[in-house]
């Protein structure tokens, strides 16, 4: 059975990876002549602005579609202030602002999460309350994932395998995590499998449970940061004896690509994983990877080698809150 145990945690680890893969220029405000006005809504303290951070660049979208980036020099429940390369001051209604984005990093980079994934492999960072994410994995493999609060997330997907009705692939990632500064945090949780058994079951079993119960931690920002972990398989009612090392991360190499390796390293069977890229968007991202995997034994039955050809993809569209 241990060796049974060893065997599914690797290839839940395959499975879960290879299965789960754009103005025109807003116009100054102009100062009004000096009239009687009713009083103004006191604005609140340069540290205490509601949700911005001031001295950082934003990209803003307004409600009619015009666009521009500036940093944010004060902000009060009703208006914001913007310094512009190009307009100067710009102040806007907060009625009117449709998207605000931060820009971070010197290089004016927009906000691309929270970074709580690599490719499919959980990360130490949460998404932050009431951002959320819907994506779609090697095309047959759908799912969302939100941040119920800074220390809760959850998140489902479902394959849509034709021919199969509703006895389909299921998968829950429900995920705790723990900010411990501002580039360092932990995490644990679980990644349960319904695995259906098509019809191939001597004994008309419809499924079976499995997945991976573990521990995280990563240091770094969302852009750049390395993720370290372990976890133990779990088969029905059977929990694997040999932890499953999880190591990888990512690097923002441009303002829309980032390289990204995540690894899976089981002590008896090898070791595996994905190596590759995301195209990243303010909203949306496009992750494509290889697989590779090493045998620690001639004796083991899972397969090893090296690949160049995807065989992850996934689209990621993500919604709520966006901004550091």
């Amino acid at each position: 059975m241990k060796k049974i145990l060893s065997f599914w945690s690797l290839l839940l680890a395959f499975v879960l990876t290879n299965a789960a893969a754009v103005a025109q220029t807003v116009p100054p405000v102009l100062n009004a002549p000096p009239v009687a006005a009713p009083p103004a809504v006191p604005a609140l303290p340069n540290d205490k602005t509601p949700g911005e951070l001031l001295g950082r660049r934003y990209d803003v979208e307004l409600q009619s579609g015009t666009s521009f980036s500036g940093v944010l020099r004060a902000a009060n429940a009703e208006e914001l202030e913007f310094e512009t390369t190009d307009l100067g001051v710009v102040k806007v209604p907060r009625a009117n602002v449709k998207r605000l984005a931060m820009l971070t990093g010197k290089h004016n980079y927009f906000d691309i999460g929270n970074g709580n994934r690599i490719f499919f492999a959980p990360t130490g960072r949460g998404l932050r309350q009431g951002e959320g994410s819907l994506q779609v994995v090697s095309l047959f493999l759908v799912g969302a994932n939100y941040g119920v609060n800074q220390y809760i997330s959850v998140g489902g997907y479902v394959s849509l395998i034709p021919g199969f009705g509703i006895n389909q692939l299921l998968v829950l990632t429900p995920k705790i995590t723990l900010p411990v500064s501002e580039r360092f945090g932990v995490g644990a949780g679980v990644l349960y499998l319904r695995i259906p058994t098509f019809g191939f079951s001597s004994n008309r079993r419809q499924s079976f449970g499995a997945g991976i119960l573990y521990g995280t931690a990563t240091y770094g920002s969302a852009d750049n940061n390395f993720t370290a972990g372990l976890g133990y398989g779990f088969f029905e009612q059977e929990i694997g004896s040999e932890p499953v090392f999880q190591f990888g991360g990512q690097t923002r190499v441009s303002r829309r690509l980032s390289l990204l390796s995540e690894n899976y390293l089981i002590n008896e069977a090898g070791m595996g994983g994905l190596y590759g890229v995301k195209i990243n968007w303010p909203r949306t991202s496009f992750g494509v990877a290889a697989a590779y995997t090493l045998n620690f034994s001639a004796a083991n039955d899972v397969g090893s080698g090296t690949g160049i050809i995807p065989v992850y993809y996934d689209f990621t569209y993500r919604f709520g809150k966006t901004g550091r």
